[in-house]
C-alpha cells in the first residue's frame, strides 16, 4: 500500500489485516501507516496496529452526541470492522445483494445511499482509508425523532382528511340517492293513481293526446273504451270504503291483465276507467272490451269478513275508423255516452254503437 506509485501524496494509509491463525473478530486489526520520505528519498514506512475494540472506541468517540442512526466501518472486502451499536442493539447485517449493490456504487462515487425496506443507508469513503463508513437510519428511529413525530402528525391529518372525504362522499351519495328516489316517487305520484296503480286522469289524457297524434300521422285507427263498475255505491254503503277500495284495486288489475302492452289504461273518476287502444280498430276494441267485461264478472272478491261478491262492469266503445275523426275528447265523449247506454240496457255489457248492444 505504501509506495511512491500507490501513495504519491505521501499521506497516511489505513488497511485491515486478519490474523492467519484466528478467525475471531478481535483478531482483526487495522493498520495505519505513513511513509518516511525526506527530500524525495524514501527511507521506509512507519506503521501502527489498532485492534477492533480500539477502533470501535474511536468510532464511538467520533460520533458522540449523535442519537439517531448507527455507524458501521467496513474494509474494502465489506467485512465489518467496527459499529457504534450498543450492547443492547443488534447491528444491521447487510444481505449479499445489498453488499453487492454497495460495492458496485463504491466504484463510481465517493458517497451515496441506498434505500432498503425498513432502513436507509448513506455511505462515504474515508480519505486514505481502505474501506467505507456507513450510516444506517432505521425506521423506528425516525419515528422516535422530531421528524418522525411530524411525519406521524401529518399522516394522522392526512388520514383524518381522507376519512372526512370518504364520509362526505358517502353523505353526498346518500343525498343524491334519496333525491333520486324522491324525484322518482314524486314523478310516480304525478303520473299514477296510488290506489289502482293505473295512470291518473291528467297523465292518461296527456298520453292519449300523444297517441292520437301519432295514429293520425301514421293513418292508423285508435279506439277508446270507457268502463264503469256497476252498483259501486251500494258496495261502499253496505261494506264500507275499504271494501270499495279493494274492489277498485281488484278491477284495475283485471283490466291491466287483458289489454296489450301498447294500450294505455287509467282511472278517470271514482269507479270509472278509460282504456286507449292505439292502432286498434272498432272490432278489435270490442273484442278487448268483451274480454275485460267477462274477466271482471267471472271473479268473486272478498268484501268483508266471510262475505264475497261478484262484481260487474258496463263498457262503451268508440273508434276513429267509424267517422275518421282523431279527436280524443270527442272519442271519449262517444264512448262515455255508449257506456251509459249499456247501463240503461241492463248493465254488465259492452255497447259499441248508438243503436245496438253486444
Amino acid at each position: 500500500m505504501q509506495s511512491q506509485r500507490n501513495n504519491p501524496g505521501r499521506g497516511i494509509r489505513w488497511n485491515t489485516l486478519q490474523e492467519a491463525d484466528s478467525a475471531a473478530t478481535e483478531a482483526q486489526k487495522v493498520t495505519a501507516s505513513v511513509p518516511i520520505d525526506v527530500d524525495q528519498y524514501w527511507f521506509g514506512v512507519l506503521a501502527m496496529d489498532f485492534s477492533v475494540s480500539e477502533m470501535k472506541n474511536f468510532l464511538l468517540s467520533a460520533v458522540e452526541g449523535e442519537r439517531e442512526g448507527e455507524y458501521q466501518l467496513y474494509d474494502s472486502r465489506m467485512r465489518l470492522i467496527a459499529t457504534s451499536a450498543g450492547a443492547d442493539d443488534y447491528p444491521l447485517r447487510l444481505t449479499v445483494r445489498e453488499e453487492a449493490q454497495l460495492a458496485n456504487d463504491f466504484g463510481y462515487d465517493n458517497r451515496g445511499g441506498i434505500r432498503l425496506v425498513t432502513s436507509y443507508i448513506s455511505w462515504e469513503k474515508l480519505r486514505n482509508f481502505d474501506g467505507v463508513l456507513l450510516r444506517i437510519h432505521r425506521l423506528h428511529e425516525g419515528v422516535r425523532g422530531d421528524f418522525g413525530t411530524i411525519t406521524i402528525a401529518l399522516a394522522l391529518v392526512w388520514m383524518l382528511f381522507t376519512a372526512m372525504l370518504l364520509f362526505s362522499w358517502w353523505v353526498i351519495r346518500r343525498m343524491v340517492a334519496n333525491m333520486a328516489g324522491l324525484q322518482e316517487s314524486l314523478q310516480w305520484r304525478a303520473w299514477y293513481d296510488a290506489l289502482t296503480r293505473l295512470y291518473n286522469r291528467g297523465a292518461l289524457f296527456e298520453r292519449a293526446l300523444d297517441a292520437v297524434q301519432e295514429c293520425k300521422q301514421k293513418q292508423l285507427p285508435i279506439s277508446i273504451i270507457q268502463i264503469d263498475l256497476d252498483h259501486f255505491k251500494r258496495i261502499n254503503d253496505e261494506y264500507g270504503h275499504q271494501a270499495g277500495d279493494r274492489v277498485l284495486s281488484h278491477a284495475a288489475s283485471l283490466i291491466s291483465s287483458k289489454i296489450r302492452d301498447t294500450d294505455i289504461a287509467g282511472r278517470v273518476g271514482g269507479e270509472e276507467f278509460c282504456v286507449v287502444l292505439p292502432g286498434a280498430s272498432r272490432e278489435t276494441a270490442m273484442e278487448i272490451a268483451e274480454r275485460i267485461r267477462n274477466r271482471i264478472n267471472m271473479r268473486e272478491i272478498l268484501v268483508g269478513k266471510g262475505a264475497t261478491m261478484r262484481i260487474s262492469a258496463s263498457l262503451g266503445v268508440s273508434s276513429s275508423d267509424e267517422n275518421g275523426h282523431y279527436d280524443f275528447e270527442l272519442l271519449q265523449s262517444v264512448a262515455d255516452r255508449r257506456l251509459y247506454q249499456a247501463k240503461q240496457e241492463g248493465r254488465n255489457r259492452v255497447c259499441a254503437s248508438d243503436t245496438s248492444t253486444l
